[in-house]
C-alpha cells in the first residue's frame, strides 16, 4: 500500500508541474502541433535509424523508403517506388515515383536513390541496420526512373527488407555527410526543423509532399507541426497526456493503461507488435566458461521466464522457446520455453565448481526506457542467478553506456548479458539469424562458421524448402542456449479520447496516419 501511495503522490506532483509548464493547450481537430512523448532520445538522425522505431522515434515522418508495409495486412506496398520486379536471381528493378523532391530541393531520381542505398548498406559505414540485411546490398541507376538493387546472393525478401532503409538526400551524403548524423533530409510529409539535444526535435508540415496530390498516398497531413520529446519514466509520459501537454505517450505499463481506461477524456491503445524481448548472454570469445553448454544451461534454467513475463513484463505474449511467433517462416512447433529448474541449475554450478571451474560474475544490463519495468526484470534475474550460486551484477544503463557494449564483440574478460528489445518486421528467421546468430552480425556474440553457411543456404531458398531449413536451425539454436526469448511485446499508448491512429505490428509513429476527431 505504501508503494501505491508513493506512486500516486509522484503522479500528482508530476501533473502539477506539467500544468504550470504546459501553458495553453494546442487546438486539436484542425491541425496544430502534434506532441509525441517517447521513451528515449534518438541515437542519431541518420536515415538508417528509421529501421528501428525505438531508436529514432518519428523519423519516418521526414525520411521515407522505397516500400512500406500496409498497417492492416502487413503486405509490402509502394512508397517512393511504385512497382518492382525481380529481373534476375540477384537483381531487382524498382520503378520510382515521378516528381518527388527532397526537402533541400534536389530531385529524387534513380541516381539519388542509388547513392542513398549504397551509403546506407555500405560495410565500411557499418550502420546497425545491417543486422537486418541478409546478402550484401548495392544499387545502380538503370535510367532516370529505375534503380537496380543487387544482392550478393538471391534474396527473396528484398522488397520487404528494403522497407527498413531510409532514403536521404544524395546531395547531403556527397557534399556534407557529417550533417547526415544530426539533420535529416528526406522526402516525407514533414520537414525537419530542429534537434535540441536532451530536450526535443521538431518538424513542420511539407506543403510540397508528393502525397498531397498522389492518387495512392499512405496518409493525409492533419497536424501542422510535429514535436518529439522524451521522458524515460512511463509515469511521466502518461502524465503529459493527462495534462494535455502531449497527445501520444509511448509504451505505458499495464497498470497505467488500466488507469487511463477508467478515466474520462483519455484512453489506452494496446496492440501486438513485431518486437520481442530477449535475454542474450555472451558466447564465443567471452569468459571461457560461457562457451560451455552446461554453464549456459544453468543460467537459462535458473531464471523463471514465464514468471517474469506474466508478473513484470505485463503486456506481452508467450513465445514458444524461440524469438518469433508461429506466423514466422522457420517457426518450430516442437520446442518450448526453457524450463525454470533452479535445483538443476544449482547442481550444474556445484559440479562445475567441483571440477575446478572458476564461475565468472555475469553483468546483466538493460537500456533505460527501452521497455516498461525492464529494471525490475533484471533485478529479478540477478536474484535468481544468485540463488543458484552464479555471481552477478545488474544495471539499468543510459544508451551511451549500453549501446557501445551491445554492438562490441566479447573479450575473455567479459561475461555480459543483456535484456533488450529487438524487432523483426520481416517475420522470417533468416533475418533473426543474420542479426543474432552470425559471426558478422552487428549485435551477435555467437560465431559458428558452419552455422553461418547453413543460414546462408537457407536464406537463398523460398517456400516450404526455406521454412524447413530455417526450422532446423531454430531447433539447433535453442539446444545451444544462444538466446532466451522472454515474450513478444504488446505496446501501449496513452492518447486523448477522439484520437484516431492507424498502425500495424511495426508500430511506426507516422503523423499522417493520425488525426483528432
Amino acid at each position: 500500500m505504501a508503494g501505491r501511495n508513493s506512486r500516486h503522490a509522484l503522479r500528482a506532483a508530476v501533473l502539477g508541474v506539467l500544468a504550470l509548464a504546459a501553458g495553453p493547450a494546442y487546438a486539436l481537430g484542425g491541425g496544430g502541433e502534434l506532441v509525441i512523448v517517447a521513451n528515449q532520445e534518438p541515437q542519431s538522425m541518420q536515415a538508417q535509424v528509421t529501421y528501428k522505431e525505438v531508436n529514432g522515434v518519428g523519423l519516418r515522418n521526414v525520411i521515407e523508403q522505397l516500400t512500406r508495409l500496409d498497417p492492416r495486412t502487413n503486405e509490402v506496398k509502394p512508397m517512393l517506388a511504385t512497382r518492382w520486379e525481380q529481373v534476375e536471381p540477384r537483381v531487382w528493378h524498382f520503378e520510382l515515383r515521378d516528381g518527388v523532391t527532397f526537402h533541400d530541393g534536389t530531385p529524387f531520381d534513380a541516381e539519388a536513390a542509388a547513392v542513398s542505398i549504397n551509403w546506407l548498406w555500405n560495410p565500411e559505414n557499418n550502420y546497425s541496420v545491417r543486422e537486418m540485411m541478409g546478402p550484401q546490398i548495392t544499387a545502380e541507376a538503370v535510367d532516370a526512373a529505375t534503380v537496380a538493387v543487387i544482392t550478393a546472393e538471391p534474396d527473396p525478401l528484398l522488397p520487404r527488407r528494403i522497407y527498413l532503409g531510409g532514403v536521404t538526400s544524395a546531395k547531403q551524403i556527397l557534399e556534407d555527410p557529417a550533417s547526415h548524423d544530426v539533420h535529416p533530409i528526406g522526402t516525407g510529409p514533414y520537414v525537419f526543423e530542429e534537434w535540441k539535444q536532451g530536450q526535443y526535435w521538431t518538424a513542420t508540415a511539407n506543403p510540397d509532399w508528393w502525397g498531397n496530390t498522389a492518387e495512392d498516398p499512405y496518409g493525409e497531413i492533419f497536424f501542422d507541426r510535429l514535436r518529439i520529446v522524451w521522458r524515460p519514466e512511463p509515469i511521466v509520459r502518461a502524465a503529459m497526456v493527462e495534462s494535455g501537454e502531449a497527445q501520444v505517450a509511448m509504451f505505458l505499463t499495464k497498470e497505467e493503461c488500466g488507469r487511463f481506461d477508467a478515466k474520462d477524456g483519455i484512453k489506452c491503445i494496446v496492440k501486438g507488435s513485431d518486437t520481442f524481448l530477449q535475454f542474450r548472454l555472451d558466447y564465443h570469445g567471452a569468459a571461457p566458461l560461457l562457451a560451455d553448454p552446461r554453464f549456459r544451461k544453468a543460467i537459462f534454467t535458473s531464471i523463471d521466464w514465464e514468471g517474469i513475463r506474466l508478473n513484470l513484463m505485463g503486456l506481452g505474449e508467450a513465445l514458444q522457446g524461440q524469438m518469433l511467433p508461429s506466423v514466422a517462416t522457420g517457426f518450430h512447433d516442437g520446442i518450448r520455453q526453457y524450463p525454470y529448474d533452479p535445483a538443476g541449475a544449482r547442481a550444474i554450478v556445484d559440479e562445475l565448481k567441483a571440477g575446478g571451474a572458476d564461475i565468472p560474475s555475469v553483468h546483466v544490463s538493460t537500456r533505460l526506457g527501452s521497455t516498461p519495468r525492464n529494471g525490475e526484470m533484471v533485478e529479478a534475474m540477478g536474484a535468481m542467478l544468485t540463488s543458484v550460486g552464479i555471481p552477478n551484477t545488474v544495471a539499468v544503463e543510459e544508451p551511451g553506456v549500453f549501446n557501445p557494449r551491445a554492438v562490441s564483440k566479447p573479450t575473455p574478460e567479459r561475461a555480459y548479458a543483456w535484456l533488450h528489445v529487438q524487432a523483426n518486421p520481416l517475420m522470417d528467421y533468416g533475418a533473426t539469424f543474420g542479426a543474432h546468430f552470425s559471426c558478422g552480425g552487428i549485435v551477435s556474440v555467437f560465431c559458428d562458421p558452419d552455422f553461418d553457411a547453413r543460414v546462408a543456404e537457407a536464406a537463398s531458398m523460398t517456400g516450404k524448402e526455406r521454412h524447413e531449413a530455417l526450422r532446423a536451425l531454430v531447433k539447433e539454436g535453442h539446444d545451444r542456449y544462444v538466446v532466451a526469448p522472454v515474450g513478444l511485446l504488446q505496446r501501449a499508448y496513452g492518447v486523448p479520447e477522439g484520437f484516431a491512429w492507424e498502425f500495424g505490428p511495426d508500430h511506426r509513429i507516422v503523423a499522417v496516419n493520425m488525426r483528432m476527431n
